[in-house]
Formats: structure tokens, C-alpha cells, sequence
């Protein structure tokens, strides 16, 4: 079986979006991680701390991302002490060891240069519309079709499938 890719995930501007001129929870948003936690291994990369990060889980799961022994694992980034997000993800390019990652933030476009100028593929990097209640699904979508393209690429199989 694979390593599932890593998905470095947002909060505010991903899972909060600004519409019918609130700026609130996104439709969807559970389902949305139930499909992000089957297809990845998600890391928060955020400012929000771990606990409140735990907690908005744990609301919108109604307690079973954390009551459930066999949730996936949190995970969460301490980038804070870096520049930027883009300083921490190119520091954690070391420790992937050639993993497969993606990562989903609203300010992509804002952080473009700094993610170019750090030598990271910006066709890993998706940019969020912080504004809309269907986002979610057009970041669902994107990255199913990305991940298509990466297991075509490499003549894989689906995580699910064993070799004949």
C-alpha cells in the first residue's frame, strides 16, 4: 500500500469562506474532510493553535475526530517562528524524502513570488477563493483531478489496488 500525499491545509479562507456577507463555516465542510483525510495526510498549516484547532474538529465532527481511537493522526505545523508559510514548507521539503504533498491556502497568489523564488512547484500549491460557499468542492475537485495526473504519471496503481 502507498504513503498517502501530504496535504498542507488552511484554515481560514479554505474551511471559513466569506459569503452572503458573512464570513462564516463553509458548506460541505464535512464532507469535505472526510475526503481530504481519506485521500491525504493532512497537515494544519495555519495560525491557529493546536487546541482550537482540535476543538473546531471536534464541534463539527460532533466529538468523534477525537473520541475515535482510529482517527487519523493530527497533525499540525509550528511554522510561526518561520517568515512565512512558504520558509516552513521549504524547510519541510528535507524531511519529505520525495513524499507527494499539496498544499491549500488562500494566500497563494499573495505568496507566489516567495514560493517561486523558493524552487517549489507551483502546481502544488492551490489556491483557495476566500470568497463563495462552494469552494470546498472546486478544491475537491482540483485536487482529485491532480492526483489523477500524478498516479497517471507514474504508471501507479490506486492506493486500494494491489499489484497483480
Amino acid at each position: 500500500m502507498k504513503t498517502a500525499p501530504i496535504l498542507f491545509h488552511d484554515i481560514d479562507g479554505v474551511l471559513f469562506g466569506d459569503y452572503t456577507g458573512e464570513f462564516q463555516l463553509r458548506p460541505g465542510v464535512n464532507s469535505w474532510l472526510a475526503w481530504a483525510h481519506q485521500h491525504f495526510e493532512v497537515i494544519w498549516l495555519t495560525s491557529w493553535e493546536s487546541e482550537k484547532i482540535k476543538t473546531l474538529l471536534s464541534v463539527l465532527y460532533c466529538g468523534k475526530y477525537c473520541s475515535i481511537p482510529e482517527a487519523r493522526p493530527f497533525h499540525h505545523a509550528n511554522w510561526t517562528n518561520c517568515e512565512n508559510k512558504v520558509v516552513w514548507i521549504q524547510q519541510a521539503m528535507h524531511k519529505l524524502n520525495g513524499r507527494e504533498w499539496f498544499w491549500i491556502d488562500d494566500e497563494i497568489e499573495m505568496l507566489a513570488p516567495a514560493i517561486e523564488k523558493a524552487g517549489l512547484p507551483l502546481e502544488r500549491c492551490i489556491r483557495s477563493n476566500p470568497q463563495g460557499q462552494d469552494e470546498l468542492l472546486i478544491i475537491q475537485s482540483t485536487l482529485a483531478g491532480r492526483i489523477e495526473r500524478l498516479r497517471a504519471s507514474m504508471g501507479g496503481m490506486d492506493d486500494n489496488e494491489e499489484a497483480a
